[in-house]
């Protein structure tokens, strides 16, 4: 049996690959994000997260409905604010600067929060720089930590319709949600 040589150039690539591959694995373990997936449709985006964060569901839960200190540790917030207008529901206002490369844009959200206490948070923007924004947060234990689904239904308009794409937005929620997982993590220390 004749045994075919590989050109070095080609072997250097191989090895190089298999680095890529093997470095991949080992940082998308180390990731709170298990999985983004996002589709547009016309001018609609649709994203589902999954992801986990090592803390109890009560941590995760008090992080996620901190709505009045999100601005010291979520990156592209400015202002956010909660008024509880029941004890399940809470108005938030928030105000920031999405950046992604050389792109970026202002925006302002007024959202109403129906809250079912460590099970769901469901998002509806009543007025803001999107044309509409709905999301869901579920949470659900999951052996010694909380597993986070997130459900995202948005349409851009303005300045956000111009720059927003399917990189930009999972580059969004990759930012803010690791910043969430680790303000969980700092605070189940």
């Amino acid at each position: 049996m004749t045994q075919r040589r590989i050109p070095c150039c080609t072997a250097r690539a191989l090895s190089f690959l298999g680095f890529l591959i093997l470095a991949g694995g080992v940082s998308a373990a180390d990731s709170p994000i298990r999985s983004i997936d996002i589709t547009q449709d016309s001018d609609r985006y649709r994203a589902d997260v999954t992801m986990f964060a090592p803390v109890p569901v009560g941590v995760a839960w008090d992080v996620l409905t901190d709505f009045d200190h999100m601005a010291r540790w979520v990156p592209n917030l400015r202002d956010s604010k909660g008024t509880v207008t029941d004890p399940n529901n809470v108005t938030v206002e928030q105000q920031g600067v999405a950046r992604f490369g050389i792109f970026s844009f202002p925006y302002t959200s007024v959202r109403q929060m129906q809250l079912n206490p460590q099970q769901t948070v469901k998002a509806t923007q009543i007025k803001g720089s999107m044309r509409s924004l709905e999301s869901l947060m579920t949470l659900a234990a999951e052996g010694s930590g909380t597993k986070l689904m997130y459900h995202l239904e948005i349409v851009p308009a303005g300045a956000a319709a111009a720059v927003l794409s399917k990189d930009f937005l999972e580059h969004e929620l990759r930012e803010q949600f690791g910043a969430i997982i680790d303000e969980m993590v700092r605070r189940s220390r």
